[in-house]
């Protein structure tokens, strides 16, 4: 684990302990769901020579974009009101209210939901009514996408939240904002010289609470509010990923909804740097049901906390057999980077270096579904494009597991499903992003790879390999086939 992001990690929890009040959540800034290197830039001003000096200096430079962004705000949610004629929720008959992501594949696909399989329609099957709320991911493309999500299988209400606000609710997000801004400046200053780093923190957080991703948070509050306000709805179901809207959402909704049932589903790997699932268990006072996708999670989410009730629910990545037999290929390696930038130009970085040591092997890149390619990926795979021993992949997981005899993985929840193959699983990663490792939470060893050198030593000299039965004991840990059967329990249907 790394030391800085977790010290980080812990004068945040601090600091939002001491201002007693957790409307402060609407920011991001100041609660770290996963210590990722997109994260944790955030916080780099910490390391610097002159941290003062830095914080001062951007704060004079933020002044001006602040004053560019707020009416910028305005305008857009004058201009984009439009969405709220599509976004039409008068009718919706729903009691069962899913908040999901508007985005990649969750928007193309025809049936199921990425985060939450089929419990939509298995509600559904019970004569339940359900609605799903899709969070935006997109400035364009509002008409086109709510249409995709509404010709969707099934007969489930399906509303993608608009890019804004309405017009109207401006004031009162200003109010807010500049309330909790100014605070956390205050707070800020007040601190510079008896508590440096807390300084630093509430000063940056301070400027955070403008930025798009505060905007985005305020905005979901506010309309799952607006949908409960409706007076249907009675359960409300969401993700357990340590995001700091997790809380502040559910908080806000239980005090004008207090028997409002919450439930939270832990869909994917939960790693050792996830600090936002620790704190949120920690500080969570309203009781909740936690749905996981293993035991490994529910007996850690016991140690944290036993205010909610765990059950383990399963996963639908169970669904994938184990691959006994495997294909002619020989000598193939998989990369599987998570869907950041960061993670997957370091992957291309590495099968750009393999390619060149090694003419052994076949090297495949597994992009992430829902990753957009930037300027430097692109550029990347053009040139390992020219290479013979490599591939961009565009078949099946299953495929590319059965081909390959080691997965090169990070935070990817690949680096578990290629337990079920024959696969070495390689955690590859700078020493400060051990914390990110997938199969990290287990007591078995299994390979690490903190530099180019290392991963192609790896490829070069033998591996230990994990017997089916130790395979199948760590995968059914981490994730279990769903049992809808306890979904009925809990919801009482």
């Amino acid at each position: 684990m790394n030391t800085f992001n977790k010290k980080t990690a812990n004068n945040l929890a601090k600091i939002l302990k001491e201002l007693e009040d957790n409307e402060y959540l609407v920011n991001p800034f100041l609660r770290i769901s996963k210590a990722t290197p997109e994260q944790m830039k955030k916080y780099s001003v910490l390391k610097s020579k002159f941290p003062r000096v830095n914080i001062f200096t951007y704060l004079l430079i933020n002044i001006f974009t602040l004053i560019i962004k707020v009416p910028i705000y305005i305008l857009a949610s004058i201009l984009l009101s439009y969405q709220y004629r599509v976004y039409n929720i008068k009718f919706s008959k729903g009691k069962v209210l899913f908040i999901s992501h508007g985005i990649g594949e969750n928007i193309t696909k025809k049936n199921g939901d990425q985060f939450f399989a089929q419990m939509p329609e298995f509600i559904k099957s019970k004569d339940k009514e359900c609605v799903i709320l899709y969070t935006n991911h997109n400035l364009f493309k509002y008409y086109n996408n709510s249409k995709l999500l509404a010709s969707k299988e099934g007969d489930i209400e399906r509303y993608l939240i608009p890019k804004f606000l309405k017009p109207k609710e401006n004031a009162k997000y200003l109010s807010k904002i500049i309330m909790l801004s100014s605070r956390s400046f205050y707070y800020g200053l007040r601190e510079i010289f008896s508590d440096p780093v807390k300084s630093i923190l509430l000063l940056k957080a301070s400027v955070y609470f403008y930025s798009r991703a505060t905007y985005s948070n305020y905005l979901l509050a506010e309309r799952v509010q607006e949908f409960c306000l409706k007076g249907n709805v009675n359960t409300l179901v969401l993700t357990l990923e340590g995001h700091s809207y997790e809380q502040y959402l559910i908080e806000k909704v239980k005090k004008r909804h207090a028997d409002l049932s919450i439930i939270m589903y832990q869909h994917s790997p939960i790693v050792l740097d996830q600090f936002g699932v620790v704190q949120f268990l920690k500080t969570n006072n309203i009781f909740l049901y936690v749905l996981t996708t293993g035991t490994l999670y529910k007996n850690m989410f016991k140690n944290i906390s036993s205010i909610p009730q765990y059950i383990v629910f399963g996963s639908k990545k169970a669904e994938l057999n184990f691959i006994d037999k495997k294909t002619n290929f020989e000598n193939h390696v998989l990369f599987a980077p998570e869907g950041t930038s960061l993670a997957t130009v370091s992957f291309l970085k590495l099968a750009n270096y393999l390619c060149s040591n090694t003419q052994n092997f076949t090297f495949c890149v597994r992009l992430h579904p829902n990753f957009r390619l930037g300027f430097s990926a692109i550029y990347l795979i053009r040139k390992l494009n020219k290479k013979s021993n490599f591939l961009l992949s565009n078949n099946s997981l299953y495929e590319d597991l059965q081909k390959s005899n080691f997965v090169f993985y990070r935070s990817s929840a690949v680096g578990v499903e290629c337990l079920k193959s024959k696969a070495l699983p390689v955690f590859y990663g700078e020493p400060y992003e051990l914390g990110l490792n997938v199969l990290g939470n287990l007591l078995i060893k299994l390979p690490i790879a903190v530099t180019q050198k290392e991963a192609l030593i790896y490829l070069l000299t033998p591996n230990r390999d994990i017997s089916k039965l130790e395979r199948k004991k760590i995968f059914n840990e981490i994730f279990s086939k769903i049992d809808y059967k306890k979904l009925s329990k809990v919801m009482k249907i």
